[in-house]
């Protein structure tokens, strides 16, 4: 048993560390109690302590070191502490992530928004000195949240990238030797919708009549259609049949969707009028081939046709934006075709399969139309004059 004294309150206890006489209070006003600690104390010293007396220690071997040297010492021991026969690096992780079959079946382009997030917080990561994702803490996470958010991103992007994050970890729970997911206390932004807004019925005739060559018909298909822009771009004349439009959508192309939307007369004079001037498989064959190198430069060539008629399609940036908050694109012709169809009083369940609604709980909400309902919603669209030739 150890020999323990009394100085002021508590008992103390002589200790040898490295060679070096040391005295340790036992934090005990009890004799008997103070001679407990200081043996365990001292049995964990010297290895032959049980895991408990082991860490107080080591807790103590801390709280010696300056304060300046504390944090990073506490941290890389725990990372350790929590290292399992399984890990994973982070410059692995990402093919990983890429190669298991649990991240579900995304498209090309959300992989590509996905590689985007994963790489800014790798380069995070490695500077500050994180080699496995297993030594990535809930305050690594909170940190880099922080980090992310002094970039002034908007709270879309905040969101998506949390989002991203938290689910790559746990998709790698396994292979990474991952006790907890650090991501999920973080937050979500809350955030206001800035989505597209529709064409006022002067900007779409003015768009109507100064409209031109492939950009006339793809106003003319987006607008009677309310396909979004990757549909539109990417129509071939396969999809066309004799009164109709047949195709399944890019977007929700994974649930085997395919939409029937009635060929409107204006609509249909200008498609013929395409047919006759472009050959091969797509109705629009160069926008296609740029969409597929390059999908924004399209939306960008809709933007700067919409500036040249005179129509603002941004607002100024708001806080934590680094660009314009773009209200009027390619998908307000969308916007313009439901609300064209609402107010011709067109049936919502007509609508809604026109539209094509991809979510399980929208298309809950109604029963299908029949083609005949969608071809009289179709036909009480106004015919909107284009007056240019391709």
């Amino acid at each position: 048993m150890a020999k323990v004294f009394k100085r002021g309150k508590y008992y103390y206890f002589r200790l040898s560390v490295n060679g070096h006489d040391t005295w340790k209070s036992t934090h005990k006003t009890n004799a008997e109690e103070a001679r407990a600690v200081a043996s365990a104390m001292a049995d964990a010293h010297g290895g032959r302590g049980e895991v408990e007396a082991f860490f107080q220690a080591l807790m103590e071997r801390i709280a010696a070191l300056p304060e300046t040297d504390r944090l990073e010492v506490r941290q890389r021991l725990a990372r350790r502490l929590t290292m399992t026969q399984h890990t994973l690096s982070l410059a692995d992780a990402w093919q990983a992530w890429c190669d298991s079959p649990a991240k579900g079946n995304p498209g090309n382009l959300t992989v590509m928004r996905y590689e985007g997030h994963w790489q800014r917080f790798q380069k995070w990561a490695t500077g500050r000195k994180l080699e496995f994702l297993h030594e990535v803490t809930p305050s690594d996470a909170d940190e880099y949240s922080r980090d992310l958010w002094r970039d002034k991103v908007s709270p879309r992007t905040f969101n998506a990238h949390i989002i991203f994050l938290r689910a790559m970890f746990a998709t790698l729970k396994s292979p990474a030797g991952l006790l907890e997911n650090p991501w999920a206390a973080i937050k979500a932004m809350e955030k206001r919708t800035q989505g597209r807004v529709n064409f006022t019925p002067e900007e779409l005739v003015t768009l109507c009549r100064k409209a031109t060559g492939a950009m006339r018909c793809m106003l003319g298909v987006g607008l009677y259609t309310g396909l979004r822009q990757g549909d539109v771009v990417n129509l071939k004349w396969a999809s066309i049949r004799p009164g109709k439009i047949e195709l399944m959508p890019r977007k929700t192309a994974r649930k085997g969707k395919t939409v029937t939307i009635p060929l409107h007369p204006v609509l249909d004079a200008l498609l013929q009028e395409r047919r006759a001037q472009v050959a091969g498989e797509y109705v629009f064959p160069e926008e296609a081939a740029l969409y597929a190198r390059e999908a924004t430069a399209v939306s960008k060539q809709f933007q700067t046709f919409l500036e040249g008629c005179g129509i603002v399609t941004t607002e100024a940036k708001g806080e934590h934006r680094q660009r314009a908050i773009v209200r009027k694109g390619f998908h307000s012709l969308r916007h313009s075709f439901v609300s064209l169809c609402a107010i011709n009083r067109v049936p919502q369940v007509a609508i809604q399969d026109l539209v094509g609604h991809g979510s399980p709980a929208m298309t809950a909400l109604y029963s299908h139309a029949d083609f005949e309902q969608k071809q009289a919603a179709i036909a009480s669209l106004p015919s909107l004059a284009f007056e240019g030739k391709i």
